[in-house]
C-alpha cells in the first residue's frame, strides 16, 4: 500500500489531497482505499522526509530532497496549484532565531507565499 501511494504521489504535478491520492490508488487497485489509510501513510512519508506538506492547500508533494533536513518554502500558485520548492536557510535560520528569541520553542518552520506562477502571471 505504501508504495502504492508513493508512485501515485509522485505520478502528480502539483500537490495532492490524500482524497486526490487514494482515488488514484482505488483505480490501480480496483477496490476502494480510504483516505483515512492514505492520511496515515502520508504522515509517515512527512515524517520520514520523504514527502513534504503545503500547509495552505493542506497537500502533498514527493520531497525532491529526501537526504536534507531543512525549512521548505513553497510559492503555491492560486491560480492553478502548482507549488514551487525553494530553498533559503539563511532565511529560515533568521526566522527560527527570532523565535527563540523571544523565548518561542520552534518546532517546525512554514513559509508559503500565494501568487501566480509565471506560466498563470502571463497567460491572457
Amino acid at each position: 500500500m505504501r508504495e502504492s501511494i508513493f508512485e501515485a504521489l509522485a505520478s502528480q504535478s502539483r500537490p495532492s489531497s490524500a482524497y486526490d491520492i487514494a482515488d488514484v490508488v482505488s483505480q490501480a487497485r480496483g477496490k476502494r482505499v480510504a483516505p483515512n489509510s492514505v492520511y496515515r501513510i502520508l504522515d509517515l512519508f512527512v515524517a520520514s522526509n520523504l514527502a513534504t506538506r503545503v500547509e495552505s492547500a493542506n497537500a502533498y508533494l514527493v520531497n525532491a530532497h529526501p537526504g536534507c533536513q531543512h525549512d521548505c518554502i513553497f510559492l503555491v500558485c492560486t491560480q492553478c496549484g502548482r507549488a514551487i520548492h525553494v530553498d533559503d536557510d539563511s532565511m529560515t535560520a533568521h526566522l527560527r532565531e527570532q523565535a527563540t528569541r523571544t523565548g518561542f520553542a520552534p518546532t517546525r518552520t512554514v513559509i508559503e507565499v500565494q501568487g501566480r506562477c509565471d506560466t498563470c502571471a502571463t497567460a491572457p
